[in-house]
């Protein structure tokens, strides 16, 4: 029994998301020991609230990096199909369910996906330099074509970002938290993309095709078709996220969805999700979110300046890419030593 333990505490040792964890931990302990804030109900609260939209967007780029590589294009999508869906309820009057409005959006980040999608797997050009032209488009048309500005939602659209799942109260100081609908959501997609990558086969072939191309290929797996589904439900994610922010502020803010996509990437970087593809865990994922949402949110508690907030989530970036790195050169060296072992033999 001792020796399964040790092979199961080896095991997790060597996962990224093990050490993710134990950071958590000891800084949620720090902050808590500090401040006697950390574990209470109403900031438990607000730092799930926080997750909701940065969680949509992590699974984006989660989805991107296991199949190709890098996707920044997420937050401008999500910008312009929450613009377009608010602007379908305000021109048409419509105040009927939100999924209506929901589907609007989605069906907006999808086009804006396929695009992605189709330029991607068509001319086999890089993500990274792909998106971030289209993050300059979308930027364009929603600045420059369409004017966007701070807008007030609807009153349909208010009313569902202010229903809450939980409300919470702390007893101490008074202040009151609540959990908004929009949480529901972002747990709904996570499961979802855990069944849809871990039961289905076109869920193997997103980490075939990251993990090796001409294997993928050879195993039966259309690598275009895979890399433009992907950037296209990366699009509908991404609308889908455009929704909830918007609700939950009770306004549109066109240039609060910009910037977060380097934040966002350092999450799933830090979560263990590889840099050239084929590796990751959505577990990961939500820890390295977590992470970072503490850093964000919590570290304010013990009177930490926000300049020093920026500070330290760019020092964990470059900790979290420079571990990314190490192990791609791990893995290369490994594979060199095997092959001149063959070769020798």
């Amino acid at each position: 029994m001792n020796l399964l333990t040790a092979k199961s505490f080896k095991k997790l040792a060597v996962r990224p998301e093990f050490y993710v964890f134990i950071i958590i931990l000891l800084l949620s302990l720090f902050i808590q020991a500090k401040s006697g804030l950390f574990f209470t109900n109403n900031n438990i609260v607000d730092l799930l609230r926080s997750m909701t939209v940065p969680l949509i967007y992590a699974i984006c780029a989660y989805l991107g990096f296991i199949s190709t590589g890098p996707d920044v294009s997420f937050p401008l999508i999500a910008a312009l199909s929450g613009y377009l869906a608010t602007q379908f309820v305000m021109v048409t009057g419509y105040s009927g369910s939100i999924i209506v409005v929901f589907l609007v959006a989605i069906a907006c980040g999808l086009v804006m996906g396929a695009i992605n999608g189709f330029i991607i797997a068509k001319y086999n050009f890089p993500s990274l330099i792909v998106t971030l032209g289209t993050t300059s488009i979308f930027s364009g048309i929603l600045l420059g074509v369409f004017e966007a500005g701070r807008i007030k939602l609807p009153e349909s659209m208010i009313e569902f970002g202010q229903q809450s799942l939980i409300k919470v109260t702390n007893a101490e100081t008074g202040l009151g938290s609540s959990l908004p609908m929009t949480f529901l959501i972002a747990i709904g997609l996570y499961i979802l993309t855990y069944l849809f990558l871990n039961l289905t086969m076109a869920g193997r072939g997103v980490f075939a095709v990251g993990g090796d191309e001409t294997s993928a290929e050879r195993a039966g797996f259309n690598v275009k078709k895979i890399r433009f589904g992907v950037f296209t439900v990366n699009g509908g994610l991404a609308a889908i996220a455009g929704v909830c922010y918007s609700v939950e502020s009770t306004y549109f803010l066109p240039t609060e969805f910009a910037g977060m996509e380097m934040i966002v990437i350092a999450a799933v970087i830090l979560g263990g999700t590889r840099l050239m593809g084929g590796v990751g865990t959505l577990t990961g994922c939500v820890l390295g979110t977590l992470l970072l949402t503490i850093v964000t949110n919590s570290l304010i508690l013990v009177g930490v300046p926000i300049y020093w907030q920026k500070f330290i989530i760019g020092a964990i970036i470059i900790v979290g890419t420079a571990i990314s790195v190490i192990q791609i050169a791990e893995l290369k060296g490994f594979r060199r030593s095997k092959r001149k072992k063959v070769e020798v033999a």
